[in-house]
C-alpha cells in the first residue's frame, strides 16, 4: 500500500511539473503569489522592462527602456541592459536601440587580435608582398618576394631590380654601404626575423621572448603582444645582441632546432654581405 501511495505522489509531482513547464512560454511566466498558489503572468516585450509583477486582478506592468539601454527578448527583469560602447580603433556596425545592443567592429585597416583589441594591419616591408590581405578579424600575411621586388603593401611581387654599384641586397632590400656604415644593419632585418619567429611560435619560444624582453607575464598570456615586445627589442638591440641570438636560443633549449639553424644561417649571410660592403668604404677598411 505504501508503494502505491509513493507512486501516486510521484505522478502528482510529475504532473504538476509538466503543467508548470507547459504553461510557460516565450511570452509568459508563472509567479507564485502565495504558498501553493501561482498566477500566469505576461512577460515584457523586447524594448521594455518589468515595473510590476502581475497579480490575480491585474496583468504585468512594463516600462520602456530609456536611451542607451535595451532588452532583446521577452523578459521580466527590473532593469534594462546598458548598451556596450565601442573601444579604441573600433567603429559602430549596429546602433544601440531599445531592442538591440550596440555592435562594434575594427575600423578600416585594423583587425581584432586574440585579446579582443583592434590592432593595425601589418604593412609588408620592402622585399615582401601581401600573401593574404588583412580583414577585420585577421592580420595581413606577408611573404618574401624571392629574387623579386615589391612596394610596401603591394599585393604581388614584381620583377627584381638590380642594386646600384654602391648598394648590397641585404635580405631582399637594396641598402647603400654608406647607410650601413652610418646606421648599422639591424633595422633592415627586423621584419624578416619577426616573421621567422612567428612561423615557429610555441609556448616555449614565447617564454624565451618573455625572458629576452623582460615581459614574461605578457608573453605567457598574449602571443600578439609578445611579438610586439620582440619587435621593440630588435629596434633597440645592438648588432652584437642580434648576432648572439642563435646561442641564446640553444641555451634556452628551444626544441625547434630548425629555427636556430635558420636564424644562424641568415645572420652569417647578412654579416658576409655587410663585411664586403664595409670593406668598400675607405674609412672602414
Amino acid at each position: 500500500m505504501e508503494t502505491v501511495e509513493i507512486i501516486l505522489a510521484m505522478l502528482v509531482l510529475y504532473s504538476s511539473t509538466v503543467s508548470f513547464v507547459l504553461s510557460q512560454n516565450e511570452t509568459t511566466y508563472l509567479r507564485e503569489i502565495s504558498p501553493g498558489k501561482t498566477v500566469l503572468c505576461k512577460r515584457c516585450p523586447p524594448g521594455y522592462r518589468l515595473q510590476e509583477h502581475c497579480t490575480v486582478k491585474k496583468q504585468t506592468v512594463c516600462k520602456p527602456c530609456t536611451v542607451g539601454y535595451y532588452t532583446e527578448v521577452w523578459n521580466y527583469i527590473y532593469e534594462c541592459l546598458p548598451c556596450s560602447w565601442c573601444r579604441s580603433n573600433q567603429v559602430e556596425v549596429q546602433k544601440c536601440t531599445s531592442t538591440t545592443n550596440r555592435m562594434c567592429g575594427c575600423k578600416e585597416s585594423f583587425y581584432l587580435d586574440t585579446s579582443d583589441i583592434c590592432r593595425p594591419h601589418t604593412v609588408c616591408p620592402k622585399g615582401y608582398c601581401v600573401k593574404q590581405k588583412g580583414t577585420p578579424l585577421k592580420d595581413t600575411v606577408c611573404e618574401l618576394c624571392w629574387n623579386r621586388r615589391t612596394t610596401d603593401g603591394q599585393s604581388s611581387c614584381g620583377p627584381h631590380t638590380v642594386c646600384n654599384s654602391d648598394e648590397i641586397l641585404l635580405h631582399h632590400v637594396c641598402v647603400s654601404c654608406s647607410t650601413i656604415a652610418n646606421e648599422g644593419w639591424v633595422k633592415f632585418i627586423i621584419q624578416p626575423f619577426i616573421e621567422t619567429f612567428k612561423n615557429h611560435s610555441t609556448r616555449k619560444l614565447q617564454r624565451f621572448i618573455g625572458n629576452l624582453t623582460n615581459s614574461l607575464d605578457e608573453c605567457s598570456s598574449n602571443q600578439d603582444s609578445c611579438f610586439q615586445k620582440l619587435e621593440q627589442w630588435f629596434s633597440k638591440a645592438t648588432e652584437e645582441e642580434v648576432i648572439n641570438l642563435p646561442k641564446l636560443l640553444q641555451q634556452f633549449n628551444i626544441k625547434s632546432l630548425n629555427l636556430t639553424i635558420k636564424i644562424d644561417k641568415r645572420l652569417k649571410t647578412i654579416l658576409d654581405e655587410v663585411n664586403l660592403c664595409r670593406n668598400k668604404l675607405p674609412d672602414h677598411k
